[in-house]
């Protein structure tokens, strides 16, 4: 059975998720058989690992929690490993999983309603988790000597960029569990070199362009979710924002206006036909099916990238960083985290912790982080199977992408409660321009004069 990439995984699960509200419940815990299993990238994590901790795991034995997730590989590689955390602690994990954009529309009605169920969720909007009241402060069970070893957990080996995105106001709302890091995949044949600024990427772009390959593809759809994310990096590289540091919009810029300038010029002079309607979906298959000789995304992409079994050039795929402008980069980031349920009982919140505490902790992403590709932890990238899966150069290039993140500009404004409609203007803007019906400056000053009427 080939390895599932997160296209596919993210089609199946979809599909499958929408058959299954958020009141219906998968137990995972006794899905998977009392013996727990494992991730199959590397070694099932043993309780002895757990027991080293100064927990008391045992404390709210008897409990059951429900998690709401959205399908994604980092859900797929813990399950197999929830019956150890029932036998450590005696908590039982109901898991729901919806596919991703079913979870982001029923989970805000749930939450809302004021229940106290899910205790523990995945987070898509951080600010509108914030803003809304649904999730409880982390720092009083970081802080919590009863609940937490904070020797043995190291908060401290989380990629900065990670702690900084769940970190809103000073306080600490979420946990993350899963790290993507925007770099560029090239076709080491056709660009032998890695482009060092953004006008060497779009002239590398423009060599490597033919009438049987593009030299560049990228999101260039009017999603809100998709085209925001990759252009995103180019306006924090340029040392712009979407929202700067006082909450204003900031999509007229100078900065913003340079990285328009070079995100359409590289789509519509090296980019493939029909690239207007294209998300990730559309520019993984174009790169595993050698359609196009670059491609700017995410690190999470990079194992089916990788991988002969899913990508017809993987042998000839090479990960590069993001091209700098004045010699800095700043690639987008993107952490997936979750949360807990602020109006859940005491005793579910505590036994919740336990849950994020346990479930990304160094034991686990040992066993993890070859499957999924995205682990928050340091530690984890040195792994022997990391890089025996995605290969010793790859490994050390994505590590150190995720070390030097810096996530601030991205926060600022995918944690915006007003984000999700601002998305909305910059994809449209982007698209636009990369079609040609709308100049980069007009585009510009439509998004700003949007933007700027909500924020």
């Amino acid at each position: 059975m080939q390895p599932i990439s997160r296209r596919s995984f993210m089609t199946k699960s979809a599909l499958a998720g929408s058959a299954l509200a958020l009141g219906g419940v998968l137990d995972a815990c006794g899905s998977s058989g009392a013996g727990g299993g494992g991730s199959g990238s590397g070694s099932a994590p043993k309780n002895s690992a757990f027991a080293k901790a100064n927990i008391e795991w045992k404390r709210f034995a008897g409990t059951t929690i429900t998690f709401a997730a959205s399908a994604n590989p980092w859900v797929t590689a813990i399950q197999p490993e929830l019956p150890s955390f029932t036998q450590l602690t005696g908590i039982k994990i109901n898991v729901q999983t919806l596919g991703e954009n079913e979870f982001v529309t029923k989970l805000p009605l749930t939450l809302t309603s004021g229940s106290g169920s899910p205790q523990v969720f995945m987070v898509n909007q951080p600010g509108q988790a914030v803003a809304a009241h649904w999730v409880a402060p982390l720092d009083p069970f970081q802080s919590n000597s009863k609940l937490t070893d904070s020797s043995w957990y190291d908060y401290r080996d989380v990629f900065k960029g990670a702690r900084d995105f769940a970190t809103s106001g000073g306080t600490q709302w979420f946990m993350p569990i899963s790290a993507e890091v925007q770099v560029l995949y090239a076709r080491k044949d056709l660009v032998p070199n890695a482009p060092k600024t953004i006008s060497d990427l779009i002239a590398q772009a423009h060599k490597a362009n033919s009438s049987s390959i593009a030299g560049i593809g990228m999101r260039a759809s009017a999603d809100p979710s998709e085209t925001p994310w990759p252009y995103g990096g180019f306006v924090f590289t340029e040392g712009g924002y979407f929202i700067d540091p006082s909450g204003h919009p900031a999509l007229d810029s100078a900065a913003a206006v340079r990285a328009l300038t070079a995100y359409s010029e590289l789509l519509r002079s090296s980019g493939p036909k029909g690239v207007t309607s294209w998300g990730w979906l559309q520019a993984e298959q174009a790169f595993e099916q050698g359609q196009i000789a670059m491609w700017s995304d995410s690190t999470s992409f990079a194992s089916t990238l990788l991988d002969p079994s899913t990508a017809r050039d993987a042998k000839k795929t090479v990960i590069y960083p993001m091209p700098t402008v004045h010699g800095a980069a700043k690639p987008n980031v993107w952490y997936w985290t979750l949360g807990i349920n602020k109006k859940a009982s005491t005793k579910d919140q505590q036994a919740a912790w336990l849950f994020l505490q346990w479930a990304t902790s160094k034991p686990l992403y040992a066993a993890t982080a070859a499957q999924t590709g995205t682990a928050i932890r340091g530690s984890s990238w040195a792994s022997p199977s990391v890089s025996s899966k995605l290969g010793a150069a790859a490994a050390t290039a994505i590590h150190d992408a995720l070390a030097a993140a810096d996530s601030r500009p991205m926060s600022l404004a995918w944690n915006n409660p007003k984000w999700s409609q601002i998305a909305s203007y910059v994809a449209q803007g982007v698209s636009a321009t990369v079609a040609g019906s709308s100049s980069v400056k007009s585009a510009a000053s439509t998004m700003q004069s949007k933007a700027s009427a909500i924020a």
